[in-house]
This record gives C-alpha cells, sequence and structure tokens, in this order.
C-alpha cells in the first residue's frame, strides 16, 4: 500500500500520491470512479473564447493537475503533462468514469454549458478545497478577460502569482501516529434497494434553499448546519427502509469528510481530509426526528476531535508506512485493496454527505455569479450521496444517486420542507 518517492526524471518532477490517493488509484473502477464535480453558475452564458484563455493561464498556477497517472512496479505516481488541458462540452450525465489506464490523459476536466462553469477532478488530483480554490482562480479570470475589473483578489490565486510552499505537499505525511488505538470495525449498513443505473447515467437532483433560513433552524435546534442535514439524511433513509421493510435489518450510516486543515494548518492543494460517521440502528426500534438529530448531534461532538481522528490517522498513514506494505508489487496490493475497499469503504455505509462550507469571492466578480454547486463520485454499491456548498444567501444541496427510485430524494427534500426549508428542486432527468 505504501507509495515511495520517485525520482526526478528527464521531464521533470514526479509527484508522489498523498495517502488518500494512493489507496483510489487502487481501487477506482467504474462502479465506483471517484470523480467529483465543482460549479460556478453565472448569470450571463459563457464565452467560450474567453474561457478557453483563462483556463490556459490558470493552468500552470496548478502544476499538479497538469499530470497523468503512473505505474511503477511498487507504487504510483503523477507525471507532469505537456498536453494542454482542452474545453469540453457538458453531457447530461456528469463526473462518468475516467479509465486510470490510458495514456496522455488528464484526471480533470473542464466543462462549459450556457452559463455553467463546471471542473470535474479525480480524487487522485485533489479534494473539494482544493478544487473550489481552482474554480475561484478559473472562474476569477475568466470575469477578467469578459471585462471586470477587481484590484484585490481577497485570496483567490492569480495565474500571476507564485505557488506557496506546501500547496504541492502530502498534508497526511507530516503526521504522526504512535501507538494510539484503530478506529472500532463499523457493521454492514442498510443501502438504498432496487435496481441501479447502468453505463454512465447518473441522475443529479439540486435543490436550492435559503442560507438564512437553514441556518435559523439550526440555530433554534442547537445544532450546527451539517449536523441538521446529517440528521435529515438519516431520517430520509429510515422513511425508505421502513416503507422496504426489509427481512434483514442494518443500521443507517452516514460517512461525513472531515476538513483536516481545521486541525492541521495546512495550504496543500491536495487531498487532506478524513471522515467521521452518524448511524443509527433501526433493530433498536423507530426514532424520531428529534432522537436523530439528538444523536447526531452527540455523535459529531464524539467523533469531530484531534484524539478521535488520529485513530484514522494510525490506521491509514501508518499501513502506508509499514514496511511490509512497500514489498508488495501492485500487482498484489491492487487486488487486496479492491476487496478491502469492499469491506471497508462501501459496505458499512448507507450514504455520504459531503459539506463544503461557504464559498467566497472578491464583491466585483461576486456580482456575476449567481450559485456554487458540489457533485460527489457516483457509487453504485451505496445509491446516493448528498453535496452541499453555500454562496451569499444560497446553500446548494445535490442529491447523486445511481439508484433508480427517487423515494430517497423525495423523502430527503420532503423533510427539508417540513422544517421550515423550501426547497426549489432542478434535475438532470
Amino acid at each position: 500500500m505504501a507509495n515511495l518517492k520517485h525520482p526526478p526524471g528527464n521531464e521533470g518532477i514526479f509527484y508522489p500520491l498523498d495517502n488518500s490517493a494512493v489507496f483510489i488509484a487502487s481501487v477506482s473502477g467504474k462502479s465506483s470512479p471517484y470523480i467529483f464535480r465543482v460549479s460556478c453558475e453565472l448569470n450571463d452564458i459563457v464565452y467560450l473564447p474567453a474561457l478557453e484563455e483563462a483556463l490556459s493561464s490558470v493552468m500552470p498556477r496548478f502544476p499538479s493537475l497538469s499530470t497523468e497517472l503512473r505505474s511503477g512496479l511498487f507504487w504510483y505516481y503523477l507525471e507532469p503533462l505537456a498536453k494542454p488541458v482542452s474545453l469540453q462540452a457538458d453531457t447530461r450525465y456528469p463526473v462518468e468514469y475516467h479509465s486510470l489506464n490510458r495514456r496522455d490523459r488528464h484526471l480533470f476536466r473542464v466543462r462549459a454549458y450556457g452559463n455553467r462553469i463546471s471542473c470535474e477532478f479525480h480524487h487522485i488530483l485533489t479534494d473539494g478545497s482544493g478544487a473550489v480554490e481552482f474554480l475561484r482562480s478559473l472562474v476569477a479570470t475568466y470575469l477578467t478577460r469578459r471585462g471586470v475589473s477587481c484590484d484585490d483578489w481577497e485570496g483567490v490565486k492569480k495565474p500571476s502569482s507564485p505557488i506557496v510552499p506546501g500547496e504541492l505537499s502530502d498534508s497526511y505525511a507530516e503526521l504522526t501516529t504512535g501507538k494510539i488505538p484503530l478506529p472500532d470495525a463499523l457493521p454492514a449498513a442498510f443501502h438504498l434497494p432496487g435496481r441501479r443505473y447502468g453505463a454512465h447515467a447518473y441522475r443529479v437532483i439540486s435543490g436550492t434553499v435559503s442560507l438564512s433560513a437553514a441556518l435559523r433552524i439550526s440555530r433554534e435546534k442547537g445544532v450546527s448546519l451539517t449536523e441538521l442535514l446529517s440528521a435529515i439524511y438519516l431520517a430520509a433513509l429510515q422513511d425508505v427502509h421502513e416503507a422496504e421493510n426489509p427481512s434483514r435489518w442494518h443500521p443507517l450510516c452516514v460517512q461525513v469528510p472531515v476538513n483536516m486543515r481545521r486541525f492541521h494548518p495546512s495550504v496543500s492543494l491536495r487531498n487532506f481530509f478524513l471522515f467521521i460517521t452518524v448511524s443509527i440502528d433501526r433493530r433498536l426500534g423507530h426514532y424520531d426526528f428529534q432522537e436523530i438529530l439528538d444523536r447526531v448531534h452527540c455523535l459529531f461532538r464524539l467523533n469531530l476531535n484531534e484524539k478521535e481522528l488520529n485513530r484514522q490517522i494510525r490506521r491509514n498513514v501508518g499501513s502506508e508506512r509499514n514496511i511490509v506494505s512497500r514489498l508488495f508489487p501492485l500487482c498484489v496490493k491492487n487486488p487486496v485493496l479492491k476487496v478491502v475497499s469492499r469491506f471497508a469503504a462501501e459496505r458499512p455505509f448507507s450514504g455520504n454527505l459531503s459539506n463544503l462550507q461557504s464559498v467566497s469571492m472578491p464583491a466585483p466578480f461576486a456580482a456575476h455569479i449567481r450559485r456554487f454547486d458540489i457533485l460527489p463520485s457516483r457509487r453504485t454499491g451505496i445509491g446516493a450521496t448528498i453535496g452541499v456548498v453555500s454562496w451569499q444567501d444560497v446553500l446548494s444541496v445535490t442529491v447523486g444517486s445511481m439508484a433508480v427510485s427517487r423515494a430517497f430524494e423525495r423523502r430527503f427534500f420532503i423533510r427539508c420542507v417540513e422544517l421550515g426549508m423550501p426547497v426549489r428542486v432542478e434535475s438532470n432527468m
């Protein structure tokens, strides 16, 4: 599982994969392609020549994105790719499978449709925080080329700005593991039942909510916005679970990514996240919403702290540094990690909720922006995942689903409305 640093070659620096990317590179496939999307919707139609110029200008500022995945005997690594990134038209079904075996191919795409600019990243390259930094820079550069004047970019990376030391680093490598307990093993969880879409089909239902209304409700209930949405997620899963009345009962468990930059200061634009989980066990009976909310709130308080997260660091980083795992070639490690992924990354979870929090832009640029969105990677086994991001007073909640049934999305947004959050819904189907 280890990823050793590849020496420089004639074409420049080779980037070792970060700890998350080491695992993702080995297990990525059609059922779980690990590709996610961040989007920006403007007030006006995108002018493609200006966007192409902006993309060409921004790319040198983010060198770790201009790479392709290569494999050695014992490890994968990212090799610089001289081929320019080309702007692509958007498709009906986003974040489709991206084969890692094809040479001379970038691991991300930039797409445009109408007034929307979308960037799709393979998780090997970056996480949501790094993706948003690139999108902010691209949108700001595009708007500048469209005549918008802004003297102070307020932290948005200019194409001409120098690369800050640490932006290309693997922040996981700086963490120490120590002799601490590993995370507790999780049982198999309930997954949304029914048929799944095949090929590249992926249903996307986006709901927009007033951020101020959502924050008001969360404050009234004494929880954070992420806790509120996680509780709604579990309640919707319970609604589907009770309607289906399965013969075998499993816990309902939602996985919530945590931006580790909150606990370990880092400017890295690569992956730097872990997870916490919130769950209810239907074997104990029906949970009303307040019971779910109380439980979620307590689980966040118990698990969202450095000591508990260090247990995941011990497991993830410790296993990568293990000398035994370094001695196995990729042809042995990859099948083993695929089995580990099935039992440790999919079976224990009913869903995933990623909250990027709030995105900001300088006022001259903000005047031309309508909203931001995030769409998590498709997960065939799990069925549905949720991405959340806020822009000004617009809270965007996007549900991506491989399940043919829309029961989960229906119940999720109905519960939002019942709590006092009117939702405007749109879909790609």
